[in-house]
């Protein structure tokens, strides 16, 4: 009974650990955020690099974008598993290729061998060493052909004098008059099908229009209703705050600038000053009356965490207001 008791021990205290492991791992991934950077340039050529990384650099993705090159590596405590963008050929692979390229190669050279080998060498046969008969026939047999492609040019000559063409002429000329009638009596049907075909489409444009009035007719009733309003009011709060969670945090920016023409450069100066207030000195903007040139930099960082994400999903399942817009798409699409 004790050993029992004590298996019984063991096997809760695995199972314990277990449960405790994956809640673990399952907070940590809700709760511990994914950060990023990014850093971009820009002089004659840009050079952009993105990180992603999560739980202390235990994994991370690293996007570097360059005229010579792009790559995206995955890494895990910082050893570089695989590139995305240029994957590594796995080497039996190319073994295997090499190997069966090799087979073919010998197999083609022993046949080309036993090929050449079958083969015998063919003496040229000189006229003079035939035999008489042989020349004799021949000459025979080309006179009867020259005769024979006389006698049908004679004869479809005087056909074509006395207007009797062979029969493979006449057939020809009743199929070409029966396929030139047909298309005659075809035409007319093709029309009318045309003809049906854009009284068709003209008619299904019509419906449709009808349909999507209906639909921005229900739509403006629909938005007349208060209770609309404070959903739609409440969908926006949380994609804003779902979206001031994702951009970045610290970012910074600065341009060199300069055209052609100096006034374009200022006018350019006045809109840069016109809205400072919104980026409150992260961005800088440098002005170049005499040359032409643009150069400039990025940097940014941001976090965001995988509970926000779940967060708001939830809500928009299960908050009355946010049910209630899903409620009035069925509504007007039914």
């Amino acid at each position: 009974m004790e050993i029992v008791l004590l298996i019984l021990k063991i096997i809760g205290i695995i199972l314990l650990s277990v449960i405790g492991i994956v809640f673990l791992l399952a907070a940590l991934i809700m709760f511990y955020p994914v950060s990023y950077s990014l850093q971009a340039a820009y002089e004659d050529s840009l050079c952009a690099k993105v990180k992603v990384h999560w739980l202390f650099h235990l994994f991370s993705v690293t996007l570097d974008y360059k005229e010579a090159g792009k790559k995206c590596i995955l890494r895990i405590f910082g050893i570089p598993i695989m590139d995305f963008l240029n994957p590594r050929p796995k080497k039996e692979k190319k073994k295997k290729t090499q190997k069966r390229k090799k087979k073919k190669s010998g197999r083609e050279k022993n046949k080309k061998s036993r090929n050449q080998k079958k083969k015998e060498p063919v003496s040229d046969i000189s006229e003079e060493s035939r035999p008489r008969s042989q020349a004799l026939e021949n000459e025979n047999s080309s006179k009867k052909n020259i005769n024979t492609e006389a006698y049908d040019s004679s004869e479809h000559k005087v056909g074509a004098e006395n207007g009797n063409f062979p029969e493979n002429e006449k057939e020809k000329s009743k199929s070409k008059r029966k396929a030139f009638w047909e298309k005659l009596t075809g035409f007319p049907k093709k029309l009318k099908m045309l003809i049906e075909n854009m009284i068709q489409k003209v008619a299904n444009l019509y419906h449709k229009g009808i349909d999507l009035k209906e639909k921005v007719e229900k739509w403006l009733e629909v938005l007349k209703r208060e209770r609309t309003r404070q959903a739609i009011d409440k969908a926006k709060q949380k994609i804003m705050k779902l979206l001031r969670h994702v951009l970045p945090r610290k970012w910074n920016a600065y341009v060199e600038y300069g055209f052609e023409d100096p006034g374009t450069t200022g006018q350019m100066y006045g809109y840069y000053w016109m809205f400072l207030g919104i980026w409150n000195e992260h961005f800088i903007c440098v002005p170049d009356f005499e040359h032409k040139i643009f150069k400039g930099s990025i940097k940014a960082k941001g976090r965001m965490q995988v509970i926000r994400f779940l967060y708001t999903a939830f809500q928009f399942m299960f908050d009355k207001d946010l049910v209630y817009l899903r409620k009035i798409n069925t509504e007007v699409n039914s």
